[in-house]
């Protein structure tokens, strides 16, 4: 019996005592949840944007067959700025510290090069020749005072002219007049690539396919198939020496090079 009763009052006690009760209770509080930041989904084509007088930027997301990629393009107005060859091969950099040493507006990747850094195609940087130039094959990116070029070498064979800067590679991937070159020794591997290119317009474009999702044959199919209105445009060393950087306000855009090469052609404000 005294245990009924004194059950009795406990039970009274609590339920008379439960605002008391719950009062003293801890307080759970229920978590906040912090939703995550919205991806920024990249738009397939960003557009042409100016970095600075004369030179505008923009990527593009293609398909090429089954692969992905994303280009980096640079557009450049010779009307507006300054074009050098630079070429150190005791002392080869990747294309971002060649953009950082310059203080220029862009760097993109030059010409093949040997073991020793050495170029496997004329090289002329103020002026001063190195190197022996393609004779009826392949192409250069020549500067002649304010005039820039991207010339074929079949057609317009170098021939000792004076000229302040300029590099050969090959193979042309547009032939002048903006037909695809269809002549191409290509063994069908597919890997980064680096073109130099000019438009009807007589600008400069310089276009990177970072990984690898062409042959030579599909980038010159590409370019001469693309909206960028281009006349002619010759390869320039790719793998992991491509790499296109422009300088914009504190940051950097565009792609940089794997590696060190020794040397790039640079775009500087007049």
């Amino acid at each position: 019996m005294a245990v009924k009763r004194w059950s009795a009052i406990l039970i009274g006690a609590i339920v008379l005592g439960g605002c008391a009760l719950a009062d003293a209770a801890p307080t759970v509080i229920a978590p906040t949840i912090v939703p995550h930041p919205t991806a920024t989904t990249r738009p397939a084509d960003t557009g042409w944007q100016t970095i600075a007088p004369g030179v505008e930027y923009r990527e593009l997301s293609i398909k090429q067959g089954d692969r992905s990629e994303r280009l980096r393009i640079a557009r450049v107005d010779p009307a507006q700025v300054k074009f050098r060859v630079l070429y150190n091969p005791d002392r080869p950099q990747r294309v971002s510290e060649w953009l950082s040493e310059s203080k220029a507006l862009l760097a993109v990747n030059g010409n093949y090069f040997d073991p020793q850094n050495h170029a496997l195609s004329l090289v002329i940087q103020d002026g001063r020749v190195s190197g022996a130039p393609y004779e009826g094959f392949g192409g250069m990116f020549a500067v002649s005072g304010n005039e820039v070029r991207v010339r074929w070498n079949v057609k317009e064979p170098y021939a000792g002219e004076p000229l302040t800067y300029a590099l050969q590679n090959f193979p042309m991937l547009v032939l002048p007049g903006g037909a695809p070159n269809m002549q191409i020794d290509d063994n069908g591997r597919v890997a980064p690539r680096t073109a130099v290119a000019q438009d009807r317009s007589g600008r400069i474009v310089f276009v990177v396919s970072p990984t690898s999702a062409f042959t030579l044959t599909e980038f010159g199919q590409w370019l001469a198939a693309s909206d960028l209105d281009l006349d002619a445009a010759l390869n320039l060393d790719g793998g992991t020496s491509s790499g296109l950087v422009l300088r914009s306000g504190d940051r950097t855009l565009g792609t940089d090079s794997w590696v060190g090469v020794p040397n790039v052609i640079v775009v500087e404000g007049r």
